[in-house]
């Protein structure tokens, strides 16, 4: 009984088989035995023998085209009745262009014959013995070519594309998970068209025969192991059974064993075990999927339901795929195609899930470096709140040491007592004063000055200022210019500023000298302003350090022969800045400050 084929543009009848054991039967021999009927695509698994194929062909008017596949079995011999002779060969051990050319297969042209005739096909390979044949008229066959090449070039264009893709990836992050699933799609993809044949057809009579032969067995022989390192980088995070860690471990050695057959001649043996090998490492490695307890930050990553998903659908196709090519079950002709769809089903999602995890890694590592940068900022301020306390007290205790000495002084002694008296109040006023300054700064570091805007005459301001100093009104040289424009602010902090910077020329210029006030108009930015110069010459106390001179509880050597806080400068500045303008230190051969304001708040 023979296999009936369509289509209906098939030029085959029936196809069937007989095992030749030996694989010593010549033609003669075959053509007496008893065949078995099969249909499509034959499978024979892994044999030392030989299969013979025996395909009944109509009756054709025209030429047949015959195409043979897959690309990598060794040895094909076809007898056609209507050509007398030892045969056609083909296979990817013996050279193209005598009998065969290479279509992603072999192709052979067969002559017309108006009678149906039976073709005996011997078929010897150290792989597994798989043979689709296909008989169409010459016209016909060319459009099975076309698009057998157009959906191979597909296959090659989405694993090229994805190779750039995972190299992208581990450009912009490299570690060793995205570097050895890099290598293992790079050999999925030799694998890959050296399984469809696409070397052969392109370099057709520029390399040796056993080329491809040798390089298909090779690809087929690292890539077990290659597969396995990313699969044991990639669980060994999410904390699978550890008994299963350990086997994967061992089966990495399934390669250099697969190599070492190769070297020795064990092809076939070689081969056949690879096959059979994945049935086991594919068990437990879907155990491993499966038995994962993954840490809260690597399922941030990938997530476990994404890891058993993945592993379900690469391990699926390729339980689908192997029992055929072992010749467990009948094969159909697109069942050769799952061990490849297997690389392009594993290489998309596993771009993606890496794609994925990276972008998620990166912004973890960006949450992370935030954190870590917000908690040193957090450091570095209590540090310096740590330092300006005890700057603070520093200052304080110094400071109050003096007119505490003084008042004591004076409340020992019975005589002067009203000289002492005016001690003591001249004491206490220093006293109040740092204090108070100490009370104003503390209220500028915390925000919390509440401004009442008024229209105010800056000279008239200064002159208030000035009435409540003792010794100023006769040294204080105030010039403004004519029709000055009114500000638009509030009067106690700018009271405040203005006291400190004319306090501090009074008590810091050489005596009996004059102090300079000079106001005029300025615009900053665009923004019209008056423009206050204060100018005084040095004193004893000498120049201010222009870097320091605006920072807290900074007083020169010289100023510390006298009470004060070293906050009034700091304070003026921040003073000036919250009612929008600015304050600068610009030394001309003078002490000289430049005081800005707006006419306007902003």
């Amino acid at each position: 009984m023979r296999a009936e084929h369509g289509p209906s543009h098939s030029l085959i009848l029936a196809t069937e088989f007989w095992k030749d054991e030996s694989g010593l039967a010549t033609l003669a021999q075959a053509q007496g035995q008893d065949f078995k009927p099969f249909a499509g695509e034959f499978t024979g698994g892994y044999t030392t023998g030989a299969h013979w194929l025996r395909v009944r062909l109509k009756a054709s008017a025209e030429p047949i085209a015959l195409r043979l596949s897959p690309p990598w079995v060794d040895e094909i011999t076809v007898f056609d009745p209507a050509q007398p002779g030892s045969g056609l060969t083909a296979g990817d051990r013996h050279p193209l262009g005598r009998d065969a050319q290479a279509v992603l297969g072999f192709a052979l042209a067969l002559p017309a014959s108006t009678e149906p005739r039976d073709l005996m096909i011997q078929l010897r390979s150290t792989s597994s013995h798989k043979l689709l044949v296909q008989a169409l008229p010459g016209d016909l066959m060319s459009a099975v070519y076309t698009r057998v090449i157009v959906w191979t070039s597909v296959y090659a264009a989405v694993m090229l594309v994805l190779l750039m893709a995972l190299l992208s990836i581990w450009l912009m992050q490299p570690e060793w998970l995205v570097g050895s699933y890099l290598l293992r799609h790079l050999a999925y993809t030799i694998y890959g068209v050296m399984f469809l044949g696409l070397p052969q057809m392109l370099l057709d009579g520029q390399w040796p025969d056993a080329v491809f032969d040798t390089g298909f067995s090779i690809s087929v022989a690292i890539l077990p192991s290659l597969a396995l390192w990313f699969d044991l980088l990639l669980l060994r995070g999410f904390q699978p059974l550890h008994c299963c860690l350990r086997i994967l471990k061992l089966c990495m050695w399934i390669s250099p064993v697969l190599l070492l057959l190769l070297l020795s001649g064990y092809v076939r043996e070689a081969l056949q075990f690879t096959v059979l090998s994945l049935f086991p490492v594919s068990l437990v490695l879907l155990v491993a999927a499966v038995t994962v307890r993954p840490q809260p930050s690597t399922e941030r990553l990938i997530s476990k339901r994404v890891l058993l998903i993945y592993y379900l659908l690469v391990l699926g196709s390729l339980f689908l795929g192997l029992p055929s090519v072992l010749g467990w079950v009948a094969s159909k002709p697109w069942t050769q195609y799952l061990l490849i769809l297997h690389g392009v089903v594993s290489g998309i999602a596993m771009t993606v899930i890496l794609y994925v995890r990276g972008q998620r890694m990166h912004r973890m590592n960006q949450q992370f470096a935030w954190r870590l940068q917000q908690a040193q900022h957090d450091a570095d301020r209590e540090r310096q709140r740590r330092e300006e306390q005890s700057q603070f007290l520093n200052m304080l205790m110094h400071e109050l040491k003096t007119p505490l000495a003084v008042v004591s002084a004076a409340l020992g002694t019975r005589d002067k007592r009203e000289e002492n008296l005016s001690l003591a109040g001249n004491a206490v006023r220093d006293m109040r004063a740092i204090l108070e300054r100490c009370v104003q700064i503390d209220q500028v570091d915390q925000l919390a000055l509440e401004q009442r805007h008024k229209k105010l005459d800056l000279a008239a301001v200064v002159n208030k200022v000035t009435v409540g100093v003792a010794g100023l009104g006769q040294r204080l040289h105030l010039q403004a210019a004519p029709d000055l424009p009114q500000l638009y602010a509030d009067e106690q902090l700018l009271k405040i500023v203005l006291s400190n910077l004319i306090e501090n020329a009074h008590r810091y210029s050489q005596p009996l000298t004059p102090i300079e006030v000079q106001i005029k108009t300025a615009t900053v930015d665009r923004c019209l302003g008056l423009q206050m110069r204060i100018r005084n010459s040095p004193g004893p106390a000498g120049w201010p350090d222009p870097q320091k001179i605006f920072s807290k509880y900074y007083r020169s050597r010289g100023a510390q022969r006298g009470s004060g806080s070293g906050l009034g400068l700091y304070l003026a500045r921040q003073l000036a800045r919250s009612l929008g303008g600015s304050l600068d230190y610009l030394p001309d051969g003078q002490v000289q400050f430049i005081l800005w304001l707006p006419t306007q708040p902003a």
